[in-house]
């Protein structure tokens, strides 16, 4: 009981402790160039909140004439900052992108260009807006584009594979549905693509279930495929495996087996179902593009990608990935190896 009693007692009387225990240290003098604050101290501890302003010519970097910043574990909530009366901030422009020279804050007479994310399109002809004073020219809003799309819609028992959620798609985007086990689209496969096509997805699949109707139906009987005769033809496939049975096919390079591999022979004379070969490449014919150095035709397995040697135009040598995504081709900007290696290209 006594020690129960002591354990409290530390509790209660010990908060310097805990505080330690949950990481919530001081924070350090902050440094304000062309401002002050209130309370000075050397240290000040978690929680402490202190109130700044600037001197003439300056403004705090958030609404008003001061401010307030708090501690909180180490650091302050809002680094105390004054900038130049006549600064203007970066425009809070939502679905906005901005390079990566751009700055929090401009100087007065600064111009900038202002550009939308995919799917986006500016209400307003120009895409450069002028710092004048504080204050921004124009108020710009980057919209959804006419012929974007929203997002594609929800299919039973279908998911979206190799693609992040967004509001808006821009057009002549593609994604990719893919069954879950057991189902099938109207074609017999597993995955359909689909494209936003002037503001709307072109025919979505239905996946419906793979299994045959019917608990009770029965499949003849297999028997030696001489009873079957010719072999069934697969274009772009050939047949890998014969037995007394039945027989085993492969696609050739660059195309994939949809169905089973497997051919039975019934014992009624007839072959079950035969799979096909789809392409599953992408062909960069040699002129189709003029900033690539290509003599012949180039093929690509999908998912698949290569640097390829760009036409000189610079100082250095410089390349372009092109990669093959779900049967398309997609080309980045000619960049030199160290643009590529520091991640710049």
């Amino acid at each position: 009981m006594w020690l129960r009693g002591l354990g409290l007692a530390l509790l209660v009387w010990s908060p310097g402790v805990l505080h330690a225990i949950h990481g919530e240290g001081p924070c350090s003098t902050p440094s304000l160039k062309d401002g002050y604050f209130v309370p000075v101290q050397d240290s000040y501890p978690h929680g402490t909140l202190i109130n700044y302003s600037c001197d003439t010519g300056y403004k705090p970097t958030v609404e008003g004439w001061w401010a307030t910043s708090q501690c909180e574990n180490g650091e302050w909530s809002d680094e105390p900052q004054c900038v130049v009366m006549t600064a203007c901030p970066r425009p809070a422009i939502s679905n906005a992108i901005f390079d990566h020279n751009s700055k929090q804050w401009y100087e007065n007479e600064s111009i900038i260009q202002i550009n939308c994310a995919e799917g986006y399109s500016l209400n307003n002809q120009r895409n450069t807006v002028s710092c004048a004073n504080g204050t921004w020219s124009l108020v710009l809003v980057c919209q959804k584009h006419p012929l974007a799309c929203d997002p594609p819609p929800k299919v039973s028992n279908a998911v979206i594979i190799h693609q992040k959620y967004k509001e808006v798609f821009p057009e002549l985007s593609k994604v990719n549905y893919h069954c879950k086990d057991g189902f099938l689209t109207e074609d017999k496969e597993s995955q359909k693509s689909v494209k936003c096509e002037a503001g709307r997805w072109s025919e979505v699949p239905n996946c419906t279930s793979s299994a045959k109707p019917g608990t009770k139906e029965t499949q003849p009987s297999s028997a030696s495929i001489d009873i079957c005769g010719d072999h069934p033809q697969v274009p772009n496939g050939v047949v890998v495996e014969e037995e007394r049975r039945y027989l085993k096919y492969q696609c050739r390079d660059y195309y994939k087996l949809v169905g089973s591999d497997t051919v039975v022979c019934h014992s009624d004379g007839t072959w079950s179902e035969v799979p096909r070969c789809k392409e599953d490449f992408c062909l960069l014919r040699a002129g189709d593009h003029s900033d690539l150095i290509l003599t012949i035709d180039k093929y690509f397995r999908n998912g698949e990608a290569q640097w390829l040697d760009c036409v000189d135009k610079w100082s250095f040598p410089n390349y372009s990935e092109v990669r093959c995504i779900n049967g398309e081709l997609q080309a980045s900007r000619c960049c030199n190896r160290v643009q590529i290696q520091t991640g710049i290209c």
